[in-house]
């Protein structure tokens, strides 16, 4: 699912082509005022965020989901919330902002158990952010030499090929879920490979790149990927041998415990003690 999903182009508005009832407006694209989410207040951010993940649980929104969206009191109560909703709905903008929460909503819905709420998957996504922020906080920030030392574990291995140890801690537990939930989940989408890239490549992590170039682009898996591989295949056989899907299993768990390691994970799911 993507943003074009929940697109509603002007000429599907109820009142000669604008949504939502919102009236005729000579007002062009290029002056609309160029507000972004972080412009608007937090309920109007929220009323939006809710709007998003309702539409994405629904496979779409329909003219009446953007009237009442528009029409909401967290709306007509922000200053720029209206305007931000028409460069949307109105000029048909992809807002760079509204395209980042929209993936991220897709990518966590398809992870999600079938029949996922709308305020189950914003649950989630505070919860995940929540545990963004808390990597990054304040408190935790690195002094210089361990900045330097951070800074040499994403730097490419000469001479050898690198191995999950030689990655940063960050880099480490977001490729061991990778190859965890690629034999849980019976194979992944070519996007998580995408998202994974494209999370490393942000942050500037040559290293784990390259580790991750061994098997995508040069066929050859490393003996600490295969490693993990097995046990993770250990696992899934012996949850199918009870009668349990490996991959809701490890939808739940990996919700209920998103920052252990790949292999105290793999406890949990061998032991089906989800609930700790």
């Amino acid at each position: 699912m993507n943003d074009s999903d929940h697109d509603l182009s002007p000429n599907r508005g109820s009142c000669g082509g604008k949504p939502a009832c919102s009236g005729e407006s000579s007002v062009g694209p290029m002056d609309v005022p160029r507000r972004e989410m972080d412009d608007l207040s937090s309920a109007a951010t929220d009323r939006i965020h809710r709007f998003m993940a309702e539409s994405t649980v629904r496979g779409g929104a329909s003219p009446a989901d953007v009237a009442d969206l528009y029409t909401s009191q967290e709306i007509v109560d922000d200053d720029y919330a209206t305007a931000y909703l028409d460069r949307r709905f109105v000029h048909g903008e992809v807002l760079a902002d509204w395209r980042s929460f929209q993936d991220s909503l897709s990518a966590a819905y398809l992870d999600a158990q079938t029949g996922t709420s709308a305020e189950t998957l914003l649950e989630r996504m505070r919860r995940d952010e929540g545990h963004r922020r808390a990597q990054r906080s304040i408190f935790d920030d690195p002094d210089e030499d361990e900045l330097l030392l951070l800074e040499g574990q994403t730097e490419r291995l000469d001479g050898r090929d690198p191995l999950l140890t030689d990655l940063t801690g960050e880099a480490r537990r977001a490729i061991e879920r990778h190859i965890i939930s690629e034999v849980l989940c019976y194979g992944v989408a070519p996007y998580k490979v995408m998202q994974l890239r494209e999370g490393l490549r942000a942050d500037g992590d040559e290293r784990a790149l390259q580790y991750l170039d061994l098997p995508f682009e040069l066929g050859d898996r490393p003996t600490d990927w295969d490693g993990l591989r097995d046990l993770a295949l250990m696992v899934r056989a012996r949850l199918e041998g009870l009668g349990i899907d490996p991959s809701g299993a490890f939808s739940q768990a990996d919700t209920m415990h998103p920052t252990v390691d790949a292999s105290e994970l793999l406890s949990l799911l061998d032991e089906r003690d989800l609930g700790r």
